[in-house]
């Protein structure tokens, strides 16, 4: 042992005096490990009382008054202050207010939507309560395929914009065709010229009226989703709904055109030969035209190669002409082009 002083110490005079130093030695060990334990038991402690302990009552299913770890009656409370085994308030809020706005948006578009489908089908309904009111203006013979009969004077009363009806035997088309000197005003007018999205089938603005003048005289009408004005002329870009149209009727004041179907094609909506009048600049020719519209067909007449081949510039088309397809928007049409088999003169 090393003297504090920093001298040698001395030896211990004997073992009773080596014995009388231990108890001190043993009692500052003691107290020592008395301290070390204590504070190990305050931080034990301390980790205890940290961690939230659910109340035995609660989790069973008891009262309140339930003691928990501590003996008391109040839960103990997480590490944020709120009651443990609960979710905070302030994201329960959020997430309430979140599903609120989620279902009043849902509900809007449902309303819209149910409102846009009703509009659509008393749209519908007002659009063919109107055409069928007019056919009786166009009553169908007995015999053939029901041609019919057309009184012009009585429908030019109601709109002196007729120029023709167009029918087509087992279809729906049946109707009064006009024209004005623009390509939009029947959009979205009726023959009696009240507003309505299936408008009117209408004879492009350049032809000759009453139509069947020009080398390509071409009739436009929509594709409306219930079947309804030209949707069946899209229809027949497949091959088995064109071989169901055997003729198709043109009737003017003066004559009625028998027409037979040569092809349907599809073509983008900028494709402007589909209603050209005439095809007699260079280089141009109505069979030439008939040839380019062939390459683009979807379905077309078993002897159409043939009749096309026969075509020449005296002769005269009539081309139908709708929107295709059923993605809105569209952008391509479907336009089928008639041959004429026969003129009948009308008295």
């Amino acid at each position: 042992p090393t003297d504090p002083a920093g001298g040698q110490s001395a030896e211990p005079d004997s073992d009773a005096a080596i014995t009388a130093s231990m108890p001190a030695q043993r009692g500052a060990a003691a107290a020592t490990e008395a301290r070390a334990m204590s504070r190990s038991d305050r931080r034990s402690s301390k980790a205890t009382s940290a961690v939230p302990v659910i109340p035995v009552g609660a989790a069973a299913g008891g009262s309140r008054g339930h003691a928990g770890a501590s003996g008391s009656g109040t839960p103990p409370h997480g590490p944020r202050g709120g009651s443990a085994g609960k979710p905070s308030r302030g994201g329960r809020g959020r997430g309430s207010v979140i599903s609120t706005v989620l279902i009043v948006v849902g509900v809007a578009l449902l309303l819209v939507a149910g409102g846009l489908f009703v509009s659509a089908q008393l749209g519908y309904r007002q659009a063919q309560q109107t055409y069928a009111e007019l056919q009786q203006y166009a009553v169908s013979s007995d015999s053939g395929d029901g041609v019919p009969d057309v009184d012009f004077d009585a429908l030019a009363a109601i709109n002196p914009d007729i120029v023709g009806w167009i029918y087509i035997p087992d279809t729906v088309v049946n109707y009064p065709v006009v024209q004005t000197d623009d390509n939009t005003t029947y959009l979205d007018l009726l023959f009696d010229r009240s507003g309505n999205g299936s408008g009117t089938i209408f004879m492009d603005m350049d032809d000759a009226a009453p139509g069947m003048v020009d080398q390509q005289t071409t009739i436009y009408g929509h594709h409306m989703y219930d079947g309804s004005m030209f949707k069946v002329i899209d229809s027949t870009t497949d091959q088995a709904e064109f071989d169901k149209i055997q003729h198709v009727y043109y009737i003017t004041r003066d004559t009625t055109y028998v027409l037979t179907p040569l092809l349907t094609a599809q073509v983008e909506d900028t494709f402007v030969d589909a209603r050209k009048t005439d095809f007699t600049g260079e280089g141009e020719s109505l069979q030439g035209y008939l040839e380019e519209m062939q390459t683009l067909a979807r379905a077309q007449a078993s002897d159409a190669t043939e009749r096309i081949g026969q075509i020449t510039d005296e002769d005269h088309v009539l081309s139908l002409v709708t929107c295709a397809g059923e993605i809105i928007p569209r952008t391509t049409r479907a336009v089928m082009v008639l041959t004429v088999d026969e003129e009948v003169a009308r008295q």
